[in-house]
C-alpha cells in the first residue's frame, strides 16, 4: 500500500475568460467561454461556476450607485433651485436623472433616490412619492 505523495493531479492554473477581460459583458462572449470550458475540460462544472461568479461580481460593480453625484444632480433640478408652494413628484425627479445620464433601471434605484431626497435640508415628504421644499 502506497501513501499519497501530497501532490494533486489537478492543475491550479487560473483560466482567463474573454468575457471577464472586456469592459462590457456580452452574452456572446459568455457563451464562447462556456463552449471553450466544455470542450477543454473533463469536469467543467467548477470552471463554469468560477465564470458565473466572476460575471456576477462584474455586473454588481457596474451597478454601483454614486449617492453624492445623484444628490448634486437633484439639487440642480429647477424645483430645488427655486422652490414654490407646489410639490414635486418622485417620477419627475427620476425622469430628470434619466435625462442627465443616470441608469434608472438599476434595482431599487428609486428607493435610493427617495432616501437622498429626504436628506436634503428643508424637504418634507407629503405622500408616498411627493415632496415639498421650504427654504
Amino acid at each position: 500500500m502506497e501513501l499519497p505523495s501530497g501532490k494533486s493531479k489537478i492543475k491550479n492554473s487560473k483560466t482567463v475568460y474573454k468575457s471577464l477581460e472586456s469592459s462590457d459583458i456580452t452574452v456572446e462572449s459568455i457563451i464562447d467561454d462556456i463552449k471553450n470550458i466544455i470542450e477543454n475540460n473533463e469536469d467543467p462544472s467548477t470552471k463554469i461556476n468560477d465564470l458565473v461568479n466572476g460575471v456576477e461580481d462584474k455586473i454588481e460593480k457596474n451597478n454601483v450607485i454614486d449617492r453624492d453625484e445623484i444628490k448634486k444632480m437633484i439639487l440642480k433640478h429647477p424645483f430645488f433651485k427655486h422652490p414654490n408652494h407646489y410639490y414635486i413628484r418622485l417620477i419627475t425627479i427620476m425622469k430628470y436623472l434619466k435625462k442627465k445620464g443616470i441608469d434608472v433601471r438599476i434595482k431599487d434605484v428609486d428607493l435610493v433616490v427617495d432616501e437622498i431626497i429626504q436628506t436634503i435640508p428643508g424637504v418634507t415628504k407629503i405622500k408616498e412619492d411627493r415632496y415639498s421644499l421650504k427654504k
